[in-house]
């Protein structure tokens, strides 16, 4: 059975991130900031740094990998949450692209580091998003 909630928008962040700023460390900010429960986001820009993972099953952990090289930010998009104890929950995927076109992707990690900058788009949600421990993977799965 597939959970669901129905909520609608409450208002629109816009967002521009500087040079030499951690995207994710950022964006926990910035909902920390604007008090943001509950949120889509999405985002675009320029990176110095990409740090991504994919979550491995068999292991149950994160495998992480770098670019370290300048990248154009093609696709990126997530949502905010928080955990019971109010903790801010950014969980965003990001597609990156080289000179040459070649991507890159993944679930973004800190360390993922602006170039030139990053212009973000939050739409927060009216209602409170959580997430809890899911038992079988040990992740924090959204808990509608």
């Amino acid at each position: 059975m597939t959970d669901s909630i129905i909520t609608s928008t409450k208002r629109t962040i816009v967002a521009r991130l500087m040079p030499g700023e951690d995207i994710l460390a950022s964006m926990e900010d910035l909902a920390r900031k604007y008090d943001v429960r509950g949120g889509q986001l999405q985002l675009i820009g320029a990176v110095a740094r990409a740090h991504l993972g994919y979550f491995d099953r068999e292991s149950g952990k994160y495998i992480d990998f770098s670019v370290d090289e300048d990248l154009e930010v093609v696709s990126c998009m997530g949502n905010i949450s928080r955990l019971a104890d109010g903790t801010v929950v950014v969980h965003a995927h990001m597609v990156v692209a080289d000179r040459t076109g070649r991507t890159y992707g993944g679930h973004l990690l800190k360390g993922s580091e602006v170039s030139v900058t990053i212009e973000i788009v939050i739409t927060e949600f009216h209602d409170e998003i959580r997430r809890a421990v899911d038992e079988p993977t040990g992740l924090n799965l959204l808990k509608l």
